[in-house]
């Protein structure tokens, strides 16, 4: 048995508006014989693969369900589930209580894209608090509902007064969410053996609660990340750190990026919030991270260096001919540039020269890491009239403009 992995491209997606289609990839599997001769392909499998975004909405009004049922009967509910993702999702269903007073029917259910179903709901017995996750397989999104049940009197319909106290203890006010300024963070290039930080601001949006919150970082290139110290003096790194943030208080959290090698690297921000009780735990998030390790780095070769860049000499300028200068432009990084070379008259006002006057060839292009790319500046002085001889020294200011290529492909995707 061969097993075939397929991993998504890592992109931003907005939280909010139109997602678009799910990206669609394909690959072949080519089936050879191992053999010292020339071999050909006995077999060929096609593969293919969707990525999208997984999103499952609820009412708002039901964020929270309530309950009610007589001593020794059960009731239930029904909570809609809608797939407003762009791929189609199958999720497992499940209540989360010890004395198995709630149950959802069924446990696994499969959404296609926009299509809605409704999941049952039950309570029985005892005055109790639950939550009902709703995990996204294979690894998530998590999603979670909040489930309150209560025991009326069978006559009334109203609560059963005996079950008063418990009540009061299990509904307890809703645990305060804790606001994030960032969806993500996300670093640019970063040169191996440096460090760069960067700021992320937490709110405790309750007006009354103080929240005690855990920061762990997690996932496949965890040692690359840290987080700063918020409290020792000696501003320490590590990956775990506690805090405790007060009713509309705002708290700064730094995290170091320190790159080990020229690639990509991925990770997460875990925020725990302390749960109450073991019927009521507290919110759990993620914050992605994401850094590239290593940076271009572009120079001009044999060129005259000024305190403000470079200057090239083009000679043999007269009227009706073209003129011609080499430039190197060698990249010294770790990492591959994308380079874009504009032509001005005056780069104060970003004034661009007409392209009959000046060509640059290439005006685009990659250039990968500890390569050089050799580009020419034609000039053409057919435009000059009037019997004028007072040529300005200053013909162009050519800006090379730079950039990391590989972000540069991510950011296109």
């Amino acid at each position: 048995m061969v097993w075939v992995h397929f991993k998504a491209l890592q992109k931003y997606t907005p939280s909010t508006g139109d997602l678009g289609p799910a990206e669609e990839y394909s690959a072949r599997l080519d089936v050879e014989v191992d053999s010292p001769s020339a071999s050909h392909v006995i077999k060929s499998v096609p593969i293919r693969a969707r990525s999208g975004t997984v999103r499952v909405h609820a009412p708002k009004d039901m964020q929270t369900l309530y309950l009610r049922a007589p001593l020794g009967r059960s009731c239930q509910t029904t909570l809609p589930l809608k797939n407003a993702g762009n791929i189609d999702v199958w999720m497992k269903l499940r209540c989360n209580d010890v004395e198995d007073c709630f149950s959802v029917t069924p446990d696994e259910l499969f959404l296609t894209v926009g299509e809605e179903q409704g999941i049952v709901v039950s309570f029985k017995v005892f005055l109790y608090s639950s939550l009902l996750t709703i995990l996204v397989l294979p690894s998530g999104p998590q999603y979670e509902v909040k489930l309150k049940g209560e025991v009326v009197s069978e006559e009334s319909g109203k609560p059963d007064a005996s079950a008063t106290p418990v009540l009061n203890f299990c509904l307890d006010s809703d645990v305060p969410p804790i606001l994030s300024n960032k969806q993500f963070v996300a670093w640019g290039g970063v040169t191996l053996g440096r460090a760069v930080q960067q700021k992320l601001v937490l709110r405790n949006n309750s007006s009354s609660t103080t929240q005690q919150l855990r920061l762990l970082i997690r996932g496949q290139d965890q040692d690359c990340f840290q987080l700063q110290s918020l409290f020792s003096p000696e501003e320490r790194l590590t990956r775990h750190g506690e805090l405790s943030i007060r009713p509309q208080e705002d708290v700064t959290v730094h995290l170091l990026f320190a790159p080990t090698r020229v690639a990509c690297m991925l990770s997460k921000l875990v925020i725990k919030q302390s749960g109450f009780r073991p019927s009521q735990p507290g919110v759990k998030f993620t914050i992605p991270l994401s850094g590239y390790g290593g940076t271009s780095n572009i120079i001009l070769e044999d060129q005259k260096k000024e305190a403000d860049g470079y200057v090239a000499t083009m000679s043999d300028i007269a009227l009706n001919h073209v003129s011609k200068v080499c430039l190197c432009v060698r990249n010294t990084g770790s990492r591959a540039a994308f380079v874009k070379a504009v032509a001005f008259s005056d780069v104060n006002l970003r004034s661009v020269m007409d392209t009959f006057v000046i060509r640059l060839a290439p005006s685009q292009f990659v250039l990968k890491e500890r390569t050089q790319e050799v580009g020419e500046r034609d000039n053409s002085h057919s435009d000059i009239g009037g019997g004028k001889t007072n040529i300005t020294p200053l013909l162009a200011t050519i800006v090379l403009f730079c950039g990391d290529e590989v972000s540069r492909q991510q950011y296109r995707r």
